[in-house]
């Protein structure tokens, strides 16, 4: 299972790989994590999260999972669906725009960003939330960490 993450004030979440992990292929660590996120996020109704910055209950759906799995290709980014949920409740806002796609029933799409440490070091986490137009709801459709480059 994910490990129990509480955070004070203003603290950055952090993770690390055990040494079990460690001695997993990527490919493994994948189905590892794609299992448990699934048990830990999917569930019916779908698990909602109150991001604190805008108010917004935003929902973890499935299609989040899909592309989190799809575009992981490092252990980093493999590990950081642990965070999931935390993050997106502590997500800072950044901004709002028209649906470029017309997709169908979406409104709006959002994004938004924060940070967290995996294996030590330090990780932008994205996040773009869809707002569908009937029912009037906000889901995660992509999650993704992006190491920081010292420069």
């Amino acid at each position: 299972m994910f490990m129990e993450i509480s955070l004070h004030e203003g603290q950055t979440p952090e993770i690390w790989e055990t040494n079990e992990e460690k001695q997993l292929t990527i490919a493994a660590l994948k189905k590892k994590y794609l299992i448990i996120a699934k048990k830990q996020f999917i569930r019916n109704p779908p698990m909602t999260v109150l991001n604190k910055d805008t108010n917004w209950p935003i929902t973890l759906s499935n299609r989040v999972i899909s592309e989190w799995r799809i575009k992981s290709r490092t252990r980093e980014r493999i590990l950081s669906i642990q965070l999931l949920n935390t993050t997106i409740e502590e997500a800072k806002f950044i901004k709002t725009i028209e649906d470029t796609k017309n997709t169908k029933g979406i409104e709006s799409v959002s994004y938004f960003e924060n940070t967290c440490k995996i294996n030590g070091k330090l990780f932008k986490i994205n996040i773009t939330v869809k707002k569908q137009k009937i029912p009037d709801r906000w889901f995660v459709y992509y999650y993704s960490a992006t190491e920081f480059e010292i420069k």
